[in-house]
Parts: structure tokens; sequence; C-alpha cells
């Protein structure tokens, strides 16, 4: 342990430095174990960053179509659990919408899977589709209104450029200035465009198309039935109070929502429901256990190696509270020197993984801020109960 200087006992901002190198060159002094409770806290960080960030991907990429509505309010089958689940309902349900004053247009959303052959090899893949009135604009992804037209042209559809690689090199081909043609259903059609939407953990692509090619491509959908609703109420409007008369003359054909609350359904659902959410929390506090275990035997080892220094400082005038600080600093030192490069090896994976998958795993400030402040409470707390230990140190054992 580093040679102690008489009157390190004041709290003194003055002395703030000289106790923060104390308590790093008293965690420094065994390079080994060092090294190894940094590893543990850059693990642990790790860990965190990449378990909260799919869990926040997953979320993002569900609610894509969801994020992107224009309308003022939705109508869906009352019996639907998710947007993947959306049970389809008579189009005559949504055209009595009409009958409400202040209603200036109602359109359609349809929903399925198609099978997509692809032209190089042959292997078929399962392609979420979605048929919209694209001219209306009740739905605002990017390259929708631009390309959009195209899609009234037969057998034509816009790509999901986040899509995953298994379904051949569509946007090289496409921005490379030539025409993409592939197997959907049987049927031949063409790429006119690109949208950026996002893979997910139930799909593996997206294709966005018009409601007739839509019905060419589901020759078994009904064109007498729809999956989603759109409701656009004029300026102005008093939106809850439609929606409360909407949510009356539809019932118990179908339930009327704002776009923000068919989200939070949508996550609701997925919290709920879906074991993803689960999993990868728990894996976020495995990670901070992982951590708060690694630094806890660190400082533990460290206070009981040094109890006899300890004993020392005591009789040289150290109280127990300013050990206890001397312990908790070196928690913090931990904090920030695991923190740091944890989080950029937590990037980097971020940065594979949605190469890899095509799910938009990205970091914010605002998950950055909860894991630091996470890092410092498990670091903390492991100095907290490392220190009970300090209450042994006498300074009659050593004189």
């Amino acid at each position: 342990m580093p040679a102690l200087k008489c009157g390190s006992t004041s709290a003194g901002a003055s002395d703030m430095p000289q106790k923060i190198s104390l308590a790093f060159r008293q965690l420094a002094h065994d390079r080994m174990k060092f090294a190894t409770a940094i590893a543990g806290v850059m693990v642990a960080v790790m860990l965190m960053w990449i378990q909260l960030g799919i869990l926040a991907a997953v979320y993002e990429s569900t609610t894509v179509i969801h994020r992107h509505i224009t309308s003022d309010l939705v109508v869906f089958h009352p019996l639907s659990e998710n947007m993947n689940g959306l049970k389809p309902f008579s189009v005559r349900t949504l055209y009595r919408v009409r009958g409400y004053p202040d209603v200036t247009g109602i359109g359609e959303l349809l929903i399925g899977v198609v099978e997509w052959r692809r032209p190089d090899n042959g292997t078929i893949w399962k392609m979420q589709t979605y048929g919209i009135e694209v001219e209306e604009g009740w739905v605002d992804l990017p390259g929708l209104m631009t390309d959009g037209q195209s899609l009234k042209e037969a057998d034509t559809f816009l790509f999901d450029r986040n899509s995953r690689a298994v379904f051949g090199p569509v946007v090289q081909t496409f921005l490379g200035g030539k025409a993409f043609e592939v197997e959907l259903n049987h049927r031949r059609a063409r790429v006119v465009g690109l949208t950026s939407m996002a893979a997910s953990f139930g799909q593996q692509g997206n294709i966005v198309t018009s409601r007739a090619n839509y019905l060419r491509l589901l020759k078994q959908f009904s064109p007498d039935e729809v999956h989603l609703g759109f409701v656009r109420l004029r300026p102005g409007a008093d939106i809850p109070k439609a929606q409360a008369y909407l949510r009356q003359i539809l019932a118990p054909e179908a339930l009327v929502m704002t776009p923000q609350e068919f989200t939070d359904f949508e996550l609701l659902y997925l919290k709920q429901n879906a074991p993803v959410g689960f999993v990868f929390t728990m894996g976020a506090v495995a990670g901070f256990f992982i951590g708060f275990i690694v630094v806890y035997q660190i400082l533990y080892t460290d206070v009981t190696n040094n109890l006899p220094n300890f004993a020392t400082m005591k009789a040289i005038g150290f109280t127990d509270w300013a050990l206890f600080r001397i312990v908790i600093r070196q928690g913090v030192i931990l904090s920030v020197l695991g923190y740091i490069p944890g989080s950029i090896l937590a990037i980097g994976f971020y940065h594979i993984i949605q190469v890899g998958t095509s799910i938009p795993v990205r970091p914010t400030w605002d998950r950055a801020w909860l894991l630091l402040g996470l890092t410092c409470l498990m670091c903390l707390l492991s100095g907290a109960m490392a220190t009970r230990k300090l209450r042994a140190a006498d300074p009659a054992d050593v004189f």
C-alpha cells in the first residue's frame, strides 16, 4: 500500500485529488487484480448495452408503420392482438365512419405474406407485404411519395432497403440502374423504388405495393375486407370527441385508436405476451450482477489484504467514514475505467449486429446516461458491501 500523509483526514475539497490518488494507487498496486476488475466492469457494461440495445431495436422495428401513420385515427378488428396479427374486418364497417361530419377521408392498409423466389438461385423466402393507397399519403414512409406513383402500374412494388441479404442484391441492382424482377407468389413483379423500414425477429423483409397489386398477389384475400383503416379529420377537429363517437357507432365490430395509442397497443403486446422483452431485460440484469460480483470480490479482497494498513490509518486519525470513502472512490474509478471501453466495444457490436441482421440497433444518449448510472450504482454497491470488513480494522491488532 502506498505511503500515507498525516492530515489526510480532512474532508475538504482541497484534499479531494489526494484522496482520489490514494484510492487509485491502492487499486493499481496489484495490477492483475486491477485489470481483472476493469475487465469485469467492461463485460457487464457491454452486456447491458447489447441487451438493452437489441430490445429497443425490436420495439423500434416492430412499430415502424405505426410511427409513420399520418391519419388522425385508425380502425381495426377488436380481436386483433398486434400489427402482424391484425384480423380483417368488413370494409363496409369502415365506410360507416363517413357519416361523422368532421371526417374528410378514409383509407385502407392490407397486410400479408408472399413467397419471394430469388431469381439467381430459386430459394424461397417469406416477405411481409403491405398494400396501401399511396396517393392519399396515409403512411409517410421514405420513398413512398416520390416513387409511389409508379405503383399504379401492375405488378410493381417498393423494396425495403433494410431487408436482410437473403433476398438477393436488390438494392445494389436497382441503384445500379438495372431492372430487378422477381417471382412473388408465382407472379412476376419488379422493383420500382426503395423505401426504408426494418427487419425484425418476426420478419426478414418488407415490400410496399398498391392495394390493387396486393389483391393480385394475394388472390385469396377478399377485396371487401381490410386489415387497418385510416380516418382523417378536418383541421381543428376535436379528435377525442370524434374518437368517442366512432367507437360507439362501430362497436363491437371495430376498435378506434389514435396512432399513438395504436403504437402503445403494439408495445404492450410485446411486453406482456412476447418473450423477447423478458429475455433481453433479464440479460441486462445478468450483466449488472456479473459486474457487481466481480467488483465486489476485487474490492473485498483488497480491503481484506490491506486490513492492517487500514488499522494504521485509523491509528493516525482516519475515521471509519474516511476509510469508507476511499473504498467508494475505488468503486467510482472502476466504473469510469470500465464504462468507457465497454461502451466503445458495445457500439462496435451494434454495428456488427445491424449489418448481420438488418435490425436497427443504434446507441442513444438516453441509454448511455442510463447505463453510466447503472454502472456507477453497480460499483458503489459493491464498494459499500466490501467496506463492512473495515469495521474489523483495529489499531490494537497492529500496535
